[in-house]
């Protein structure tokens, strides 16, 4: 079971703090912060302190002149109890974020207020003129660091919701906490967020897992994925992962599999007829891939204009909830993606507009195979399932 990282800070710096959280939250870092574990409003020193002994992989420090010059537990509580915890010789981490202070003046800081040596620096000192950039400087360095200590061997698992929060019993190395900024309803967030920062925050992770599994041998390229996501997310977390990475998904849905895996493509019994060439020669390839529903119509009712060609997929049998088997799933989604890629060198779009109705794991082994098409649009469908609107892009 994965265990949180403790963040420490003091309460002046908290609008910085819930900035490095979001980042840390949107890369799978599990956090532990006092203003949310301490349901009260006081702060609670015994708690603070069985957490940093007891529960935390690591200890990550947001330096600043507040943390010690205006702030009584960082180094009356928190700092004595990290310096114990290290000192037991238990896999644990340490470190500070620095932000006005350089590192050899922080560390001079720190000792001088309270004898202890903070040890490891996580990212470059945050600058104030580029803040967010040092923030998540930080965020990936703490993130490296939770990795090395809590992934000894074998896939890494992983959780992602993107509706509700992640239960606090969750024990996943990463866990994708999406919302906020998504929502359960695609029209209640700000489409910008895709580019801004939820698919950085998957690619900064798939860099660092690939960075700690290449030092270790014994954990696998593998990530054994559960919990719920909107079909954007699922796609953009298989095309981050891509086969050309050399990562694998292997996704438990309810009490089914559903795996990654270099598989001839094969569409055999599903409907997929040819290409159909439309009215615009500068417009997009439209693909519509009907698993679980008919997109047709809500797909026409949302704007994008007329099309260079249009592609359809409905699987043995029709559209259906229960339409696909998940043992066949990869192979299906490998002919989808070839396709795509034969339409693209036919057609020459402009960019390809994807509409999904299926179950969020074949999203995932979709943008898997999505690795050699060209800019993709991801259309999310509205709550109501009579329209939908534009939610990432993967390039």
């Amino acid at each position: 079971m994965a265990r949180p990282v403790f963040l420490s800070y003091a309460w002046d710096d908290a609008a910085e703090v819930d900035e490095l959280d979001t980042l840390l939250r949107l890369r799978g870092v599990p956090v532990w912060r006092d203003r949310r574990e301490m349901q009260f409003g006081g702060y609670n020193e015994n708690l603070a302190c069985r957490t940093i002994l007891e529960d935390a992989a690591g200890f990550a420090l947001y330096l600043t002149p507040a943390a010690i010059e205006n702030s009584w537990f960082i180094p009356k509580v928190e700092l004595r109890a990290m310096d114990r915890r290290r000192n037991r010789g238990d896999s644990f981490f340490a470190g500070a974020v620095f932000r006005g202070y350089g590192v050899e003046a922080g560390k001079k800081a720190v000792f001088d207020a309270t004898g202890i040596d903070l040890g490891a620096t996580l990212g470059a000192p945050v600058e104030e003129a580029k803040l967010l950039d040092g923030l998540r400087d930080a965020a990936n360095s703490i993130l490296r660091a939770h990795l090395n200590t809590e992934w000894s061997s074998g896939p890494a698992s992983l959780c992602v919701e993107t509706r509700d929060p992640i239960p606090a019993a969750e024990g996943s190395l990463v866990q994708l906490s999406f919302s906020p900024p998504l929502t359960h309803d695609p029209d209640h967030y700000d489409v910008a967020v895709w580019d801004s920062q939820i698919q950085p925050a998957l690619a900064d992770l798939q860099q660092a897992l690939h960075t700690v599994q290449g030092a270790d041998g014994a954990r696998e390229r593998t990530l054994d994925v559960h919990g719920a996501a909107h079909l954007s997310a699922a796609l953009a977390l298989g095309y981050h992962f891509r086969e050309p990475t050399r990562w694998r998904l292997r996704i438990h849905h309810f009490d089914q599999v559903w795996e990654t895996g270099r598989e001839a493509p094969d569409l055999d019994d599903w409907e997929a007829p040819e290409a159909r060439s439309g009215s615009e020669p500068h417009g997009d390839l439209v693909v519509m891939v009907h698993v679980s529903a008919d997109v047709t119509d809500a797909a026409r009712a949302s704007a994008g204009g007329p099309a260079r060609a249009e592609l359809h997929f409905r699987p043995p049998g029709g559209p259906d909830r229960l339409a696909l088997d998940p043992t066949k799933a990869n192979s299906a989604a490998a002919g989808i993606a070839k396709t795509i890629r034969d339409a693209r060198a036919t057609y020459a779009p402009a960019q390809t507009r994807l509409y999904l109705a299926a179950p969020w794991p074949f999203a995932a082994l979709l943008g898997w195979h999505l690795g050699s098409v060209g800019a993709v649009v991801m259309h999310e469908a509205t709550v109501e399932r009579d329209s939908y609107r534009v939610s990432c892009v993967l390039r």
